[in-house]
């Protein structure tokens, strides 16, 4: 077969999932184009007249698969329980003949009814098969024998496994002579970031696929768990899928959302109902239902959007993943809405897998395993941004390379044996346990000695903090005392020097008014006849006593005179300023001044031999900074080896040991690669030194220097 849009890989996997093999499974990673692929295959087979069913493990991805390809789709549990298949009280798998009365309901069993009877050589594709369990998978086998149909299994095993007894795709995989893997990556728009998923999807090297993706901008680091909430929910768009490790967390970015949203108007507040996660919703919110229901007529994990909120606390709602116009609404009774509906706008990763969207974000924790970050990673077709709460970017690439180390997926009873054997056999000097209980004991040590730094580090800066304060305060009070000296000494001044200008004023006046009398008396002398000479002569004299009187009073009380009658006022004021300085109460006052500001000085000097002597005391030899962020530092050193510890406390011992064996070497391949660049560095400069030593003298010997031969 060959259909325009398909790659090579996709070609031959639909031809075999349209042929009449009896089992065929198809691999591919996340984006690989496995619904495009199914599709073509359905197609195929139908041309060649074989039917062809899909059924997937949940509901959920029931619904996804009918949008996507268009055809009538089922749970594989609602198949089988059409098929007589029943979960008993013990929770295992019993089957009703025709005839039998059934528990669920009361009624007699009839068997199938027509849309769920198989035909002999009908093929089942099994959508998402890796979420697929051994009962279950053990149910449908047995039915599709006994009809004689050929069964499909489609799926991922690097995506999430199923929630019982797994290994199913593993075991398929190991029955058929071939898988048919699908390489080819089509949804992503940026090829380097296809590339990068595959090689996420394997595993390979996490540091340095934590550094691809940081080199494409991808990872956001925030200072704190609120931090990350709040801007993680600030850029949630329309369309974009947001994943977390648990439903708490789930809560809480949905809390968030929803009050952005009724901020923005999106959503109406004023009518709201209280979901299963006890948050209120209203119209314009996105939910999700969480559990199937036939007569309410939805699935688990569908998501819609409320329409209208009813007078009895039932929700009108349309389905949020249908792009159909004019799309009936849905009723959700009020009794299921309290205990199987809660807001949709972040979800964990079994609530994004199978979904692709524009954008995705995706909230790395402990509790993510490396399952969730490939389904998170590889959600959205332009942007898939992750986010993490560390110090540093070395923090956040060991919680990458450890989330990619944790896998949780059950695989089979065989697997999990044998994982039980490794760790049971490594009870010994060098098997798991040991390894898992030394790392244990250091990372225990490694937590003891940071807190006991980060408490002397808080110790210290609060002694500086009450230090600085102290001394803030000293030298607060002596500047209000050296300001108030200066104050004081500045009003007795003023008032000495009014008192003398008003007299200074008065005798610069009275040393001018005699000049003005002698100068006059004199002109009057120059003009006198003859007659009137000798009185003119006696005034003049007499004029001129009165000034030599005047002046020498005035230079002996202010040691000068005025020149001129419009200096007077300049004058006055320049020498009862002088008088005032040399005035008792203004030099008493200058005295105050001066011991004021001694003190300061002596005040500072104290305060700096008492910072000296508190650095010494806090850093001894080693260079000061600040302790406060020090204590920081070595308080996110604890949180982040508390980390560590936590992740290897949650880990089966097996997975555990190969966590901390992992991580060991690749700080030996850090330390051996630094070794390296020291060594290299030490030669390149030895070559340098070499190069620039005065090269040796390489004229010609001189004849007479030869060796006369």
């Amino acid at each position: 077969m060959r259909e325009p849009g398909l790659d090579a890989d996709q070609t031959r996997a639909a031809a075999a999932v349209a042929s009449s093999r009896p089992l065929v499974v198809v691999e591919g990673a996340a984006g690989a184009g496995k619904t495009t692929m199914l599709g073509a295959a359905i197609r195929t087979a139908e041309q060649d007249r074989r039917a062809v069913r899909v059924v997937t493990p949940t509901k959920k991805a029931a619904e996804v698969a009918a949008i996507e390809l268009g055809v009538l789709t089922d749970s594989v549990a609602a198949l089988v329980h059409a098929h007589g298949f029943r979960w008993n009280a013990d929770g295992v798998w019993t089957r009703l003949m025709p005839g039998d009365t059934d528990p669920e309901t009361g009624a007699t069993y009839h068997g199938p009814a027509k849309e769920n009877r198989l035909a002999a050589g009908e093929r089942i594709v099994v959508d998402e098969a890796g979420m697929l369990d051994q009962d279950t998978a053990l149910a449908l086998l047995t039915v599709a024998d006994e009809a004689g149909a050929t069964l499909a299994l489609v799926g991922d095993r690097a995506q999430l496994p199923t929630l019982g007894r797994g290994g199913v795709f593993d075991i398929a995989a190991a029955l058929v002579p071939r898988v048919f893997d699908l390489t080819s990556l089509h949804r992503f728009t940026d090829p380097d970031y296809a590339q990068l998923t595959l090689d996420l999807r394997a595993g390979r090297d996490p540091v340095a696929l934590f550094d691809r993706l940081h080199a494409l901008s991808l990872v956001v680091l925030h200072e704190d768990t609120e931090t990350l909430r709040a801007a993680v929910a600030a850029e949630r768009i329309n369309g974009a899928t947001i994943t977390a490790a648990t439903n708490d967390e789930a809560r809480e970015l949905n809390a968030l959302i929803r009050e952005n949203r009724v901020r923005a108007g999106l959503v109406d507040d004023a009518r709201t109902v209280e979901g299963s996660d006890g948050l209120s919703m209203g119209r314009g919110d996105l939910i999700q239902t969480r559990r199937n229901d036939a007569e309410v007529g939805v699935t688990n994990r569908q998501t819609w959007i409320v329409q209208q909120v009813g007078n009895d606390s039932d929700l009108w709602v349309r389905d949020a993943a249908s792009e159909r116009k004019g799309q009936h609404t849905v009723r959700l009774p009020a009794a299921y809405v309290v205990e199987h509906v809660h807001l949709a706008y972040a979800a964990t990763t079994y609530g994004v897998q199978g979904l692709t969207a524009p954008e995705s974000h995706t909230i790395l924790t402990d509790a993510l395993d490396a399952a969730g970050v490939y389904v998170g990673l590889t959600r959205g077709r332009e942007a898939n941004r992750l986010h993490i709460v560390a110090a540093d970017l070395g923090d956040a690439r060991e919680q990458f390379a450890a989330a990619l180390e944790r896998d949780r997926a059950d695989r089979g009873l065989v697997e999990a044996t044998q994982r039980a054997q490794a760790a049971v056999a490594g009870i010994v000097a060098d098997g798991p346990v040991a390894v898992v209980n030394t790392e244990r004991a250091r990372l225990a040590k490694l937590i003891e000695q940071a807190e006991r730094a980060a408490a002397k580090w808080e110790r210290d800066a609060a002694a500086f903090t009450k230090l600085s304060n102290r001394h803030e305060n000293e030298a607060g009070e002596q500047q209000m005392i050296v300001a108030a000296a200066e104050a004081e000494a500045q009003r007795v001044r003023e008032e000495e020097v009014g008192l003398l200008v008003a007299q200074a004023t008065t005798d610069g006046t009275a040393v001018i008014t005699a000049q003005s009398r002698m100068w006059e008396a004199s002109r009057a002398r120059s003009a006198a006849r003859r007659f009137c000479k000798r009185s003119a002569a006696r005034a003049l004299s007499a004029a001129t006593g009165e000034r030599e009187t005047v002046e020498t009073a005035a230079r002996r009380r202010w040691g000068s005179i005025p020149p001129t009658a419009a200096s007077v006022e300049g004058w006055a004021a320049t020498v009862a300023g002088r008088e005032a300085d040399a005035h008792p109460r203004v030099v008493e006052q200058r005295e105050h001044v001066a011991d004021a500001k001694q003190k300061q000085q002596e005040l500072a000097a104290r305060h700096t031999q008492e910072n000296r002597a508190l650095i010494a005391q806090a850093f001894g030899d080693r260079t000061p900074s600040s302790p406060r962020k020090l204590a920081v530092q070595w308080r996110a050193q604890v949180e982040t080896v508390r980390r560590g510890l936590a992740t290897i406390e949650a880990l089966p011992v097996g997975e555990a040991a190969q966590l901390i064996r992992g991580r060991a070497a690749q700080e030996q391949a850090r330390r051996e690669a630094a070794e390296r660049a020291l060594v290299a560095r030490k030669a390149r400069a030895t070559q340098l030194h070499d190069f620039t030593r005065r090269p040796p003298d390489r004229r010609p010997t001189p004849p007479s220097h030869g060796l006369g031969l």
